[in-house]
């Protein structure tokens, strides 16, 4: 975390179940860093009832985020029934709530919808926003800055990624590595009312101290 700070990263976001939250969050607090998010599976944020959005308050969390895989459309339609439920009560307890998408989200589950195109539909326009990856919407076979303008206003957080081919096909690169045209993301995201900007990367070919940087 010292590391991170020194950088000249200002914030963080967090992964994983309670202990995960509370061990990443204090130390990120000691260095000086503001936890912007956490993320993990909707069922952790369930069971732990009233303790996720006292331990977000605790530690300055502003947004609780999840990610899922569906392959048919009444798990999707079921999942967007449970999403809307929680999200209320993130709204009342004054925490914003997202959706982080990968690649699988633009599968079409029928002739004329994916997955992604029943979330944009179904979710709670006042309660759910999205937090989207740009590597995984290029993956996706979406673009980036369509994704981005269609859903102004309802998105706090993303993730940036960047992607390069290989002989072995597409693979993960640092933010300016790859073959992003990130100068055109980040010019949209400013524009449709994006805050926070999550350096992600899922394989480090160096240390992941040093792709950072």
């Amino acid at each position: 975390m010292k590391k991170i700070k020194s950088i000249g990263y200002t914030g963080v976001q967090s992964f994983g179940g309670k202990e995960n939250l509370i061990e990443f969050a204090e130390g990120a607090n000691r260095a000086g860093l503001k936890v912007i998010g956490h993320l993990a599976d909707l069922d952790t944020y369930v069971s732990m009832g009233d303790e996720i959005f006292n331990l977000c308050k605790k530690y300055g969390i502003n947004d609780l985020g999840v990610s899922s895989r569906h392959d048919n459309i009444e798990s999707v339609l079921c999942y967007i029934e449970k999403v809307n439920e929680f999200a209320k009560k993130a709204k009342l307890n004054n925490i914003s709530f997202s959706y982080h998408n990968h690649h699988h989200e633009f599968i079409k589950l029928d002739s004329r919808k994916t997955v992604m195109d029943y979330f944009m539909e179904g979710f709670d326009t006042d309660t759910v926003d999205f937090m989207p990856d740009t590597y995984w919407l290029q993956a996706g076979g979406f673009d980036v800055r369509r994704f981005l303008e269609i859903n102004s206003g309802r998105i706090k957080i993303l993730h940036l990624k960047d992607m390069k081919l290989t002989p072995n096909g597409q693979s993960f690169a640092e933010v300016g590595e790859g073959n992003l045209y990130f100068k055109g993301i980040i010019k949209t995201a400013k524009n449709i009312g994006v805050i926070h900007y999550v350096v992600e990367q899922d394989i480090c070919e160096s240390n992941p101290l040093c792709s950072i940087e």
